[in-house]
């Protein structure tokens, strides 16, 4: 995907401008997918403040039945997935010396391992 595509879907926002139906279904497909991922190997651990306000707060997750955990691992593994990627396409890591793809990798392995 070119960056000038990438940026007209996750830059910043246009007021008022609703995306094309195609376009919100893509993500609503991708955020599925991480939401069976995230059900699929959930693992007990203790609720965050976090996990309790997603319990009331799940629209965007649509009917998927994930529990509040899960919700929050999906909503982690994005932010943190596309983070990474808009720093590296606005070029903010231009200079540092370190290659961004590298991170990339190692924040997915991150993710993947929790």
């Amino acid at each position: 995907m070119l960056p000038q595509r990438y940026l007209l879907i996750y830059g910043t926002p246009v007021p008022g401008y609703q995306a094309p139906e195609d376009i919100t279904l893509i993500s609503s497909e991708i955020m599925a997918m991480l939401l069976d991922a995230g059900s699929a190997s959930a693992r007990e651990r203790p609720a965050t403040p976090f996990d309790s306000h997603l319990e009331h707060h799940r629209e965007w997750a649509g009917s998927h039945p994930a529990p509040p955990a899960v919700l929050h691992q999906a909503l982690s593994f994005w932010t943190r997935l596309h983070g990474v990627l808009s720093l590296e396409l606005a070029g903010h890591f231009t200079g540092m010396g370190f290659d961004p793809a590298l991170l990339f990798a190692a924040e997915l392995d991150d993710l993947l391992a929790h």
